[in-house]
């Protein structure tokens, strides 16, 4: 009997020492997705800025539902297919403004699917900083996401 509680115990620590520890969950309140938990991925809610991107290499489909701004954050609602893998998300942009009042920049999600073939369809929510696309220009400014301007939302600062 001792020996079974030993080693009982013994799995139970290892199994609390071995497990990854969970991405942070974030839940974002006051629209239609606000029951939903959403996890930081992709590059963990940075956007990064490369001067030399082109636009948006060939990678998985994906449909981006909805888009918020909510303090610092930009929230995108995506859907895809899949759930037999993890997906990853990035979100990249050359950091070129175009000339208009507010500054628009445009931003370009990356989506890569892992060879997950699963059919299930599967609505995410992800979380990305603004404050590294601050002008210092401006107060305001108008993100839009992979050619499409009418996915398009303002981010004020201070």
């Amino acid at each position: 009997m001792k020996t079974t509680i030993i080693v009982a115990s013994a799995l139970l620590i290892l199994g609390a020492v071995a497990c990854k520890p969970k991405k942070a969950m974030v839940k974002e309140d006051g629209d239609e997705l606000s029951g939903m938990l959403m996890e930081v991925k992709g590059n963990d809610g940075l956007i990064e800025v490369d001067k030399a991107y082109q636009g948006p290499a060939k990678g998985d489909p994906f449909t981006i539902i909805d888009m918020s701004v909510k303090g610092d954050s930009l929230f995108v609602a995506v859907q895809y297919s899949g759930g037999c893998k993890e997906h990853e998300f990035s979100m990249i942009t050359h950091g070129n403004f175009m000339k208009s009042l507010p500054p628009k920049l445009p931003l370009f999600l990356e989506h890569k699917a892992n060879e997950d073939n699963c059919r299930a369809l599967k609505i995410e929510k992800l979380a990305f900083d603004l404050k590294p696309l601050r002008s210092p220009q401006t107060k305001k400014i108008k993100v839009y996401v992979n050619d499409q301007p009418d996915k398009s939302v303002d981010y004020e600062y201070k």
